[in-house]
């Protein structure tokens, strides 16, 4: 049961918050369409693309110092 609650803690950290706030946020603001300046979209679109990269790169990392 711990081990339960352990994973579900990890999953709920501020990182995975940022994460999906970011991406439910850019999805929303492309599902509806809404109108915002190009330059604004940009930014925001790699904003979140910066945090997923680094994000996925940082987990690949301790994945690969743990084999060694």
């Amino acid at each position: 049961m711990r081990e339960i609650i352990n994973n579900i803690a990890k999953l709920i950290d501020l990182k995975s918050l940022i994460t999906l706030s970011l991406i439910i946020t850019l999805e929303i603001l492309i599902i509806k369409g809404t109108k915002l300046d190009n330059d604004l979209f940009l930014l925001f679109s790699n904003i979140t693309t910066m945090v997923i990269t680094f994000y996925f790169t940082k987990k690949d990392n301790r994945e690969n110092k743990e084999e060694k």
